[in-house]
């Protein structure tokens, strides 16, 4: 979509970006890499490679720079940096950076060298240079297979493996396939390895090295990946699925090249590191540690809950410790060589394990200490991270890592990222620039002082600071169901449904990013600059792309690479975890539930700024995979029914029901999903396919009366297709491609409008038509509000102006009605609430500017109604001369292959 920034002078105009840098402890002589994001106004950046950091001294610190997304015109839009942060610049910082252009030349950074050769790959980084053996004659099973200084070797080869060892404890090396230089950069360099474990069906890992200039750390991200389907029967996606792998275990090893003559640990960041005189150490997390963990939250396929020990231990020569919440740094040394190794998440992603006996390091991704096997899901993977240190000997080795669980975040400021025009709808948070007189704030609640009262930013501020500090907060809710553990860890708990279950409470619930928790958190952070937002979207954005996506290409079209719906409403998820529907839920299991992915659940903008603000691959490939399953489950001809009729399946477009592909959420969910991928890759197909779902759903000339809008229950969500229709027309316009689909579009959020502003009433007018009235109703009350607004960007006046004036009344009333309920913090009103309150805060403080249109009439013709596949082939069915064009396609013998692969897929 946007050039290659080729340009190689350095601009003169000044350019500087304020930065907030929070980190909560120091590092000494320790070196920690920052990765973020930041957005740029289009035109005022081309050449990245001009910055650098300064800190509040003005000492200049290198950065590596990637532009991961453009403006039409070329120009920057989203930067990625890395720098190195160290104890001086920490200390000299005070909390502020500044990310600057530079006029002259830049200061230069001893960087990582790469080296290949037919046989292996050497990453230089001027202080250790590691060799990654590349697949030849023989393929290698080591991630790492030497690490030398200039005049020694550190470790015997191989260094570091990955060891699998199955139900039977079999152990098992992986064969590495694919090597391949990721991210080539002065600072950074990732190396990505492909491979699979052969004796176990090709269940794949994958690996991402990740080396830093003139350091000796590195970071291993590895995924372990079931690429088979789950069976499902009747659409049920229990535990002890057929398509299941399960296993004993999973370590990375470390050949420490001769028995460890000292080891020390420090298990927790407050209590001191202690030095073992043996040469064995065991540090196992068996559980979170926490209040409820024997919670129900953690069973497994035969509905028990392993959990044995509250916490973690700790096991020398010496005795052993014990202690409910480990965050573990452990430094072994011999003779030759030092590593340090520490696993973000250590308790949060239990069971976790760090081991030392006599010659091998080894860490428990999936510990062997764990009273259970493991399952790995059929399309589920699971990422882990660790952090290593390799150097000589020294005496504070193990100091190195101590940031690892607690690690400084970098954030720009709310009023840059407003000025950078990034975001639509995009108010800076009031708390900056609110004047002494209206208020104070005290533990992330607001006083208001005068008037009394509260201003709708007050509100939207206590409501919000509310869902992410305090005893109600999203975060607090993890330890009410104990949503921890490495498949639970990240999801938010659905705790709503607790309101009509007739269970024991607290109901075991999974939100699985509904309504997109995760845009709406970082959405929270860019407003008011506050980095404690990433402790929700961070981990939940993981696992989305781990977990909540069906990683498999070998189940139907309309489920592979989809992402689940959350689990049952008003019912506990069992033992289906995170995968919708259990059959504890559906006695006997014999009528089919449907469940498992679908159009209506598909949120991928929360994943794409994830990416633009941590350069996550795996983020970007799960927004593009989001964005070729929207397509793959519309395309008839993957279908059996296809051998008669390939038209379009209509499951890209449906909503509530097979028939109806009018404004809901199944297409604007699509919609939304292919713009993101469009953005992100700037691949035309995903707008082609997008504006064909437009044309589908929606026209200027619709009979809107005949969509039954009024019916809350099943067209509530046709806002949901107007605010992506108004996001479509905002991307377009960003494009400068103001043509036939622009005006297309336009006249239809218009045409709509008007039928709002004549026929909408609030939910709460008649509660009775509600089955369940609950807080959710009033926050949709205001994606209802935010649609009249955004309409009216695109209306003339006098109609623009009441647009806006029946929106704000709109607002009001959803204030009002939230506000009632004593439950208006729970979860699924907070994350609609987390993207249309800021919204509703823009468009009470700003002028509307009236959106450029086309500058020539189109005839739009007559509304055509769409017919999903299966009802043309039913169609056709019932005639006769369709029934003999039926038979005879499926007789010729090109499609008996295809038949058979139908008929595997459905078993």
């Amino acid at each position: 979509m946007h050039p290659d920034d080729t340009t190689t002078t350095v601009q003169r105009t000044a350019l500087s970006v304020p930065l907030r840098i929070e980190s909560p402890i120091g590092l000494g002589a320790a070196t920690q890499p920052v990765t973020f994001g930041v957005p740029f106004a289009e035109g005022a950046l081309r050449d990245a490679r001009s910055l650098c950091l300064k800190d509040a001294t003005g000492r200049t610190v290198p950065v590596q720079t990637e532009a991961l997304a453009r403006w039409w015109d070329g120009s920057v839009k989203w930067l990625l940096v890395d720098f190195l942060l160290d104890g001086a610049t920490l200390r000299a910082s005070s909390g502020r950076l500044l990310l600057e252009q530079q006029s002259g030349p830049l200061p230069e950074a001893s960087g990582v060298n790469i080296h290949e050769t037919d046989e292996a790959l050497f990453v230089d980084t001027g202080a250790l240079t590691f060799q990654i053996d590349r697949p030849g004659f023989r393929l290698p099973t080591s991630l790492i297979s030497q690490v030398c200084t200039a005049d020694r070797q550190l470790a015997d080869s191989p260094v570091m493996r990955a060891s699998l060892t199955d139900r039977k404890g079999r152990r098992n090396l992986p064969v590495i396939e694919k090597v391949e230089v990721e991210t080539p950069g002065p600072l950074r360099t990732t190396v990505r390895l492909a491979g699979n474990f052969p004796a176990w069906g090709k269940l794949q890992l994958h690996a991402r090295l990740c080396f830093f200039a003139s350091t000796g750390l590195l970071r291993l991200r590895a995924t372990i990946h079931n690429p088979n389907r789950a069976k499902h029967p009747h659409g049920l996606w229990d535990l002890g699925d057929r398509g299941s792998v399960l296993f004993r275990s999973l370590l990375i090893q470390l050949n420490l090249a001769g028995q460890a003559s000292r080891v020390a640990c420090k298990s927790e960041p407050e209590k001191p590191p202690v030095t073992v005189d043996d040469d064995t150490l065991e540090i196992y997390q068996d559980s979170s540690g926490g209040e409820n963990w024997q919670s129900r939250n953690h069973v497994n396929r035969q509905g028990r809950v392993p959990c044995c020990h509250q916490g973690y231990w700790g096991r020398t020569c010496q005795g052993e410790q014990t202690g409910l919440r480990a965050a573990p740094v452990v430094a072994v040394e011999n003779d030759r060589a030092q590593v340090t190794v520490a696993l973000p998440e250590f308790w949060q992603q239990f069971p976790k394990a760090i081991n030392v006996d006599n010659e091998t390091l080894s860490v428990g991704l999936f510990p062997k200490q764990w009273d259970d096997l493991f399952e790995l899901q059929g399309g589920e993977q699971k990422t882990h991270t660790a952090w290593f240190h390799f150097g000589l000997p020294e005496p504070e080795a193990i100091d190195r890592l101590d940031w690892v669980h607690c690690p400084a975040r970098v954030v720009s400021t709310p009023q840059w990222n407003a000025q950078s025009g990034v975001f639509p709808c995009f108010l800076p948070d009031a708390e900056d620039t609110r004047d002494e007189g209206r208020g104070t704030r005290d533990e992330g609640r607001v006083e208001s002082h005068s008037p009394p009262r509260p201003s709708p930013d007050d509100r939207l501020h206590t409501l919000l600071d509310g869902a992410i500090r305090g005893p109600k907060s999203l975060l607090a809710g993890r330890e009410v169901i104990d949503q921890y553990g490495w498949r639970n860890y990240g999801d938010v708990f659905a705790d709503h449904e607790g309101a009509y279950y007739n269970g024991p409470q607290p109901v075991i619930s999974h939100y699985n990013n509904q309504f997109d928790v995760v845009w709406g958190a970082i959405l929270e952070q860019m407003r008011t600059g506050d980095g404690a937002w990433s402790e929700l979207f961070d981990p939940l954005a993981r696992h989305v792309v781990d977990i909540d996506i069906y990683h498999t290409t070998r189940d139907r079209p309309a489920y592979n690479g989809g992402l689940f719906w959350f689990t049952d409403h008003y019912l506990s998820a069992e033992t289906c975890t995170h995968r919708t529907y259990s059959r504890a839920n559906r006695p006997g299991g014999r009528a089919s539930c449907g469940g498992g992915p679908g159009a209506q659940h598909n949120f991928s903008t929360g994943l794409l700024h994830y990416y633009y603000l941590t350069g996550d691959r795996e983020a970007r490939r799960a927004v593009l995979g989001l964005a070729d399953w929207v397509i793959a489950m519309d395309d008839g001809s993957k279908t059996v029914l296809g051998l008669i009729d390939d038209s379009p399946t209509g499951l890209a477009s449906a909503t509530h029901d097979a028939d109806y592909h009018g404004p809901g959420r199944g297409s604007g969910n699509s919609i939304n999903t292919l713009l993101d991928a469009w953005l992100v890759s700037g691949r035309r197909e995903y707008l082609d396919k997008a504006e064909a779902l437009v044309r589908r759903s929606i026209h200027p000339h619709d009979d809107v009366e005949a969509r039954d809008l009024l019916d809350a229950e099943h067209r509530w969500s046709y806002t949901v297709f107007l605010s992506v229709l108004a996001r479509y027309l905002d991307l377009k316009t960003n494009e400068r491609e103001i043509d036939f689909m622009c005006d297309y579009a336009q006249s239809s959020l218009v045409h709509y409008a008007r039928w709002i502003l004549a026929n909408e009433r609030p939910y709460f007018d008649h509660p009775e038509e509600l089955e369940y009235p609950t807080e959710a109703w009033a926050a949709q009350e205001f994606r209802k509000a935010n649609v009249l607004r955004l309409a009216a960007r695109h209306a003339d006046e006098p109609l623009r102006r009441e647009l806006l004036n029946r929106g704000n009344e709109l607002s009001e009333r959803a204030w009002s009605d939230l506000l009632r309920f004593d439950t208006r913090g729970a979860a699924r009103a907070v994350a609609i609430l987390m993207v249309e309150g800021p919204r509703d805060s823009y468009w009470r403080e700003k002028t509307v500017e009236p959106a450029p249109h086309p500058s020539q009439e189109y005839d739009f013709g007559k509304p055509q109604r769409f017919v999903p596949q299966r009802r043309r082939v039913l169609a056709r069915l019932k005639t006769v001369s369709g029934l003999a064009n039926a038979m005879v396609r499926l007789a010729k013998p090109a499609n008996y292959g295809k038949i058979l692969r139908f008929a595997l897929r459905c078993q």
